[in-house]
């Protein structure tokens, strides 16, 4: 009984830490907690394993989550609650996603979603709708990531813990579907809450220099300078994370305009998709300088390189764009795949074009979505105008509710 008193307590107190910023403290009482006593509470033992599992995620020390996942799951005597099951899946689709796999990652998450909904546990709505909204704004499909988001705000009506990434998610929608200005009060409130801020920095290590690069664009350089300093007090007080840094580095280097700074974060940082991001913030940098264009184009490829391994459709897009304005032409990425035959025998880009379309998006808006110009999305229109037989953005608009 006293064991699983001190497991207990080990987990809030790993929460209590992880909720404040600190990652360190978190994931020591994460491990001690994972330490206890698998004989005195079943359940117990396995949430603080799954637990324990987690903070090694946001760590990014992904092989030795995934050891200790293996081996809880193997460990199973008889048949586990549907509960811990649901659990399961959806820490084991977090380590995937942050493994760069993408669509397992949704699977795994949504497999846990459903089981947790048929046994009535709310708990992992949240963090699930994170990764699928997440996943579906890497993949391009903007109408699920949209889906999510809308989900993730009927929770926070409800109030749930660690609401900072699904704050940063549907900021990242709204800047994706709108434009930047449209996610000025999202972002605002975000940087001026330390509480959500130091969270937040300690559980997506993109969110830091997408914080910096949107408060830019805003002309929001204080709000810039609150997340690069609260970045750089993140790192310096947990030096063993190189996640943390990584992402304190890319912040930096991008608020600076530091080229050293960004390649070091390219350099050390263990998330994948961070590194092309810091690779591709590079290629940026160097292209204003005429002298550069080589480094330019080996690092936007190396970018691009780096986003397709991980799944990441939208991302590639973006850098496939650049390329081709410094004369490279790289195969173009198709957005998100369809289940199935698409109507019309339509193309997956005359897909995702004819969906915002229908939408009331304009075609400047839907360019700004998929990353092509308004040109290339009229000539898409066209073709879906065709292959439906129809000659209008009403006509679109009311066929398409067929197909939703």
């Amino acid at each position: 009984m006293q064991e699983a008193c001190d497991t207990a307590g080990f987990l809030r107190r790993s929460a209590y830490s992880w909720f404040n910023g600190r990652l360190d403290t978190g994931l020591q009482c994460a491990k001690a907690a994972a330490a206890g006593n698998r004989r005195e509470s079943r359940e117990l033992y396995e949430m603080a394993q799954f637990w324990y599992v987690g903070l090694l995620v946001k760590a990014r020390e992904l092989e030795v989550g995934r050891r200790v996942l293996d081996a809880v799951e193997n460990s199973r005597e008889g048949s586990a609650s549907e509960r811990m099951t649901a659990v399961s899946h959806n820490v084991r689709g977090n380590l995937l996603f942050a493994m760069g796999s993408v669509d397992e990652a949704m699977d795994e998450v949504s497999a846990g979603l459903r089981i947790a909904e048929g046994c009535g546990d709310r708990s992992l709505r949240p963090p699930s709708y994170v990764v699928l909204a997440l996943g579906a704004l890497r993949r391009a499909d903007m109408r699920a990531c949209r889906h999510f988001v809308d989900k993730l705000a009927d929770e926070a009506l409800l109030g749930y813990f660690g609401q900072a990434p699904g704050a940063w998610v549907a900021a990242q929608a709204v800047e994706a579907r709108s434009g930047v200005e449209s996610a000025a009060s999202l972002i605002a409130g975000i940087v001026t809450n330390p509480l959500v801020l130091r969270q937040l920095l300690v559980s997506e290590p993109a969110a830091a220099p997408w914080l910096v690069r949107v408060c830019g664009k805003l002309g929001a350089h204080e709000l810039a300078e609150i997340v690069v300093t609260a970045a750089a007090a993140a790192g310096a007080e947990q030096p063993e994370f190189s996640v943390i840094r990584g992402s304190a580095l890319h912040a930096a280097g991008l608020s600076t305009q530091d080229s050293a700074k960004l390649h070091e974060a390219a350099d050390i940082h263990p998330d994948r998709w961070c590194r092309a991001s810091a690779l591709e913030d590079l290629g940026d940098l160097l292209a204003k300088r005429y002298s550069e264009r080589e480094c330019t184009v080996r690092f936007l490829e190396s970018a691009l390189d780096a986003y397709t391994a991980v799944g990441a459709t939208r991302d590639s897009a973006r850098v496939v764009n650049k390329l081709r304005e410094h004369g490279v032409r790289r195969g173009t990425t198709r957005v998100v795949e369809r289940e199935g035959a698409t109507v019309h025998g339509l193309t997956n880009t005359e897909f995702a074009v004819a969906e915002l379309v229908s939408q009331g998006h304009t075609n400047n808006e839907v360019g700004r979505q998929l990353f092509i110009s308004r040109h290339t999305v009229a000539f898409h229109l066209k073709k879906v105008f065709q292959k439906m037989h129809i000659t209008s953005r009403v006509e679109l608009a009311a066929a398409w509710k067929v197909f939703s």
